[in-house]
């Protein structure tokens, strides 16, 4: 049974309140202090480290010194992420014309799409499961995917969701992202990278990333879509600006949102 968020969030600040005490950690010392596998603080570590808090080593990880000065502790990095994801949102929501058929996927910077489109005269087809919860407005005609729904990410995936999304053709894709890097929109979830390609392949219009600045620029398993058929990335003024510069290079229009 996956455990839930709240239980992975406070083991997480445990293990981050350990290190910036200790300033330095093994996985072993990890394992044995918080009682769970070294699998497990190993992949702590790696969300630690992609929120810059952390560097790993071999066997272990140190506070990252370099970032002490403006150390953002979880419940505050996780606050501010709300707000930037809110601020793309609220663009994004501003992008789209009235009238359009929209395709939104899962994420939850999307789902901030969605609610922003409240008042807007538009058609909006998702796998998100959440979606109800975000429109309180009889102007947007929702549509949902069916499909099997998976606990963590509330994304409905599997044949039913393609069936559906193969019956429609959209003016604009919206799509979040848990990393976007040179080699395209990537995910830790094999089943949602068929439910992305299914909505960029129905696409007649404008293929639209929303994401937040800690998402540039970072990979994960498996490839949503590559880089070419994305037309727009919009993101925050806390992105990395090397990354925003390759994509851009590789024919991305890179829209950032002030903070």
């Amino acid at each position: 049974m996956n455990q839930s968020r709240s239980i992975i969030e406070t083991r997480q600040k445990k293990l981050m309140n350990h290190i910036r005490e200790k300033k330095t950690v093994s996985v072993a010392e990890a394992s044995r202090l918080l009682n769970v596998s070294e699998l497990t603080i190993r992949r702590d570590l790696a969300i630690l480290e992609s929120q810059d808090l952390i560097k790993r080593f071999h066997g272990g990880a140190s506070f990252n010194e370099k970032a002490a000065e403006h150390e953002t502790y979880l419940e505050e990095k996780t606050k501010l992420n709300e707000h930037l994801k809110d601020l793309i949102g609220a663009y994004a929501a501003d992008y789209l014309p009235a009238e359009s058929t929209v395709f939104l996927n899962s994420g939850t910077t999307a789902l901030r799409v969605l609610k922003h489109l409240n008042g807007k005269n538009i058609r909006v087809i998702t796998n998100n499961a959440f979606a109800p919860s975000a429109v309180w407005n009889d102007s947007i005609e929702l549509i949902m995917t069916g499909g099997e729904c998976r606990n963590h990410s509330k994304s409905l995936v599997g044949s039913f969701a393609l069936n559906t999304i193969n019956r429609v053709i959209s003016n604009f894709c919206i799509l979040g992202a848990n990393g976007i890097s040179r080699i395209g929109l990537t995910t830790s979830v094999y089943a949602e990278t068929q439910v992305n390609e299914a909505m960029v392949n129905r696409c007649n219009g404008k293929v639209i990333v929303v994401a937040d600045g800690t998402k540039i620029g970072k990979s994960y398993n498996f490839i949503s879509i590559p880089l070419k058929p994305i037309h727009t990335l919009i993101t925050d003024t806390t992105a990395d600006p090397q990354e925003l510069d390759i994509l851009r290079q590789l024919g991305i229009d890179v829209i950032q949102v002030s903070v």
